[in-house]
Formats: structure tokens, C-alpha cells, sequence
């Protein structure tokens, strides 16, 4: 029998081998190193498959990065989970991430902090991001169509800032939206050979920030501007 136009032929799968797919997802994950059990059930509430386009269902539960309209692309399990667990999030804490994308991270994001403030500069992903979050009854993530360096001082602090695009250097912007003991994490592309590292940067009580790089990495330039239409 032909399935329903759009339907998600993941979705059409039984129950269980969905939950098989997803405990296989999570023991890798934990094999490779993640064990912060507060993450890894964050990642098991936050409904992956709900998260990619109909075309490329079967990679929901696998680890691997994954197509977003707009030319965009959601990372693989793992690579978020090394991104959040420098992020180092708190229960109390405000969060500002930067790319929405699908709002995949932004729902992994909302069972470990208190607010999350996701953002995106392409109207399409913003608004479908916002409807798939409320549709699953997510309460403390709010997202924005902005180009981030849009943000500005009456956004107030963040305890902690995510950017998931690759920039020479933190816009002022964003660097000053971060609290005091903040952290925020972002690629860097390095100047000269253009390389691509992920870097945590600290802010210390007296206002100083520290930069340690936590290694190679591969993300797509942060893009500059607004982007509508849908």
C-alpha cells in the first residue's frame, strides 16, 4: 500500500525498533566516551527522528550528520554531545545558542538548563524549528529569526553560549553577553592556514576571558545577515 504523501517512513517503523535504534545510538555514544548520564537522557528524550526531513528518515538514530533545508546541516549525535559537554551546562542555567537549525539541539538543550534562546538567521528554519518545539510542549526555549549579531544587551547575560557555525573571531556582541563565569563554545577558523578547531572560552570573575582550544574540528561558516522566505 503507498504510503501518505510526506509521511516519514521512519515514523512508520514499529515502536521498538525505533527504541532498539535509539539504545544502539546511545551505547555508541557512551563507547566513544560520553558519559555524562544527564546528557545521554537529555538525548534519549529529544526525538531525533522528528527532527530531519522525510528524505532522510534513516539516518534519524545513526551517528552521522544529517541535511537541513537552506543549505544548512544538523550535526551527528556525537558531535553535539562534544559540543554540549563543553558547554558544561547547569540546571540554573541561560543559555544563547546561535543556529537553531532543526531545533534538535535546542531540545536536547531544554532538559539541562533553564532557558534556551535559540537563534537563526535563515526565517525558514526559525519558524519550523519554533513549530516542531511546540508541538512537543517545550516551555523554556524561545526561537529567534535574527542574525546574531542582531543580539544585543536587551537580550541580558547568558551563563553559557553555543555557536554552532565557524567564525574568526566571537563578535563583541556576543562576547558581552556573557555572564560572569559564562562559557561559550565555538569553532574558530584559524587565521592563515584557515584550519578549523573547537574553543572554549571562559570568562573569570574579573571580566577576563580564557580561550583553550578542545581540537580539530568541522562546522560550516557562520553566515552574516537575515534570510526570509519560506
Amino acid at each position: 500500500m503507498p504510503r501518505p504523501p510526506g509521511s516519514n517512513p521512519f515514523l512508520l517503523a514499529s515502536a521498538q525498533a525505533r527504541a532498539e535504534a535509539k539504545a544502539q545510538l546511545l551505547m555508541r555514544l557512551r563507547a566513544g566516551g560520553h558519559a555524562d548520564l544527564a546528557l545521554l537522557r537529555a538525548m534519549e528524550d529529544a526525538p531525533r527522528e522528528l527532527f530531519v526531513g522525510p528524505a532522510y528518515a534513516d539516518l534519524a538514530l545513526r551517528d552521522v550528520a544529517a541535511p537541513l533545508p537552506c543549505g544548512q546541516t544538523m550535526e551527528a549525535p556525537s558531535a553535539l554531545a562534544r559540543l554540549i559537554s563543553a558547554l558544561a551546562p547547569r540546571p540554573d542555567s541561560r543559555i544563547l545558542e546561535i543556529g537553531a537549525g532543526s531545533g534538535y539541539s535546542a531540545k536536547v538543550l531544554s532538559h539541562l538548563a533553564r532557558e534556551v534562546v535559540s537563534v537563526d538567521c535563515f526565517e525558514r528554519l526559525a519558524l519550523e524549528a519554533r513549530g516542531r518545539l511546540e508541538r512537543l510542549g517545550v516551555a523554556n526555549v524561545s526561537v529567534v529569526w535574527a542574525d546574531c549579531h542582531e543580539i544585543t544587551p536587551a537580550y541580558g547575560l547568558f551563563d553559557r553560549i553555543l555557536i554552532h557555525g565557524a567564525l574568526e573571531e566571537v563578535p563583541a556582541n556576543l562576547a558581552g553577553a556573557l555572564g560572569e563565569g559564562g562559557v561559550l563554545v565555538a569553532p574558530r577558523l584559524r587565521a592563515g592556514d584557515g584550519a578549523c578547531e573547537l574553543v572554549r572560552h571562559t570568562r573569570a570573575p574579573d571580566g577576563a576571558v580564557r580561550a583553550d582550544s578542545l581540537g580539530a574540528w568541522r562546522a560550516q561558516r557562520l553566515l552574516r545577515g537575515r534570510f526570509g522566505g519560506r
